[in-house]
């Protein structure tokens, strides 16, 4: 299930859960991703942004200075998107920053990993790119997405990419942006000057693994860099009761016009809510008319569903043509 949430403000987890309830975070999950914080190359700091870099280099230092075959290339080296990337900015293969840098500036202090061009080729726009493929996923099983970010300017919005599969070009998300299929979860984190914690809904795995993928096309200099620091990709704490009534919950048709038909087996569902791409509640119904819901209100676009019964929630992103 792909889904997406746009935060136009600073937004922190407990605060998803009191307004919008349709971000868990109860318990305690393993965090998937590698060198989560930024902070684990101390002899190199450069080999921080490895982690995040979709060609990382084959080998890094170790905490002693000594080189040690990379843990990041083991595991991706996107070449082809990267040689994608060079004949989209300047027109043809060549030499073209795509990696992030490493910082100083991450949150309280520590280190991080940001966005910004140099100007070193110019282009324009920015081609700087993070990238992780996140192993250990379980296909149908929930997961949520977090990462601190602060901006220097205005106009660096980050979009913030789940995907299903190594993308070898940007057309795909281009062209349809969160719709695309190679995207499980999408989230634009609004530009801010304050460090701030931003979560995407819980979404469900499509793959055995996921990339993170973000990039932020304002970030064009020296005087626009975005920080990053504090990635977190684990699994729903809640997700097995959740995954119970997700199983059981049919939602047809999708796209839908003027009714959307929600079969739910046995279960008594108590409420069900659509939340629009800002976030917004723009529908709620206690009680369904013969398992329907009436959608015709609603303007062309793709919305969130949660779906309440059986002391569970649940979500299915649906389209309204």
């Amino acid at each position: 299930m792909k889904t997406k949430l746009l935060f136009t403000q600073q937004t922190k987890p407990f605060y998803f859960l009191l307004v919008f309830s349709l971000c868990f975070n109860y318990g305690w999950s393993q965090n998937l991703m590698l060198n989560p914080t930024c902070d684990d190359h101390t002899s190199s700091t450069s080999d921080n942004a490895d982690a995040y870099d979709m060609t990382p280099n084959s080998e890094i230092e170790d905490e002693s200075g000594a080189n040690i075959t990379s843990p990041y290339r083991a595991i991706w080296n996107n070449s082809a998107l990267e040689d994608a990337l060079e004949i989209k900015y300047l027109g043809m293969e060549g030499s073209l920053d795509e990696q992030p840098g490493s910082t100083s500036s991450g949150n309280n202090g520590t280190r991080g990993v940001k966005l910004y061009d140099d100007g070193n080729p110019s282009i324009t726009g920015s081609s700087r790119r993070i990238y992780q493929k996140v192993e250990g996923l379980t296909i149908g099983a929930n997961y949520i997405f977090s990462v601190d970010s602060r901006s220097e300017a205005s106009g660096t919005d980050s979009e913030v990419y789940i995907l299903n599969t190594e993308i070898t070009d940007e057309v795909g998300i281009d062209a349809n942006g969160s719709a695309d299929a190679s995207i499980d979860a999408y989230m634009d984190i609004a530009a801010a000057d304050e460090w701030a914690t931003f979560t995407t809904v819980s979404f469900t795995a499509t793959n055995t693994f996921a990339v993170v993928y973000i990039r932020s096309l304002g970030s064009i200099d020296g005087d626009t860099e975005v920080f990053y620091d504090n990635f977190s990709l684990a699994a729903d704490p809640t997700a097995s009761v959740n995954d119970v009534l997700a199983a059981k919950i049919i939602v047809y048709p999708n796209p839908a016009k003027n009714f959307l038909a929600i079969e739910a087996g046995n279960v008594d569902i108590t409420s069900v809510s659509v939340f629009n791409i800002l976030g917004a509640k723009v529908l709620e119904q206690k009680e369904l008319v013969e398992n329907k819901l009436n959608v015709s209100s609603l303007k062309s676009g793709i919305y969130l569903l949660k779906i309440s019964g059986d002391n569970a929630v649940t979500t299915k992103r649906f389209i309204v043509e």
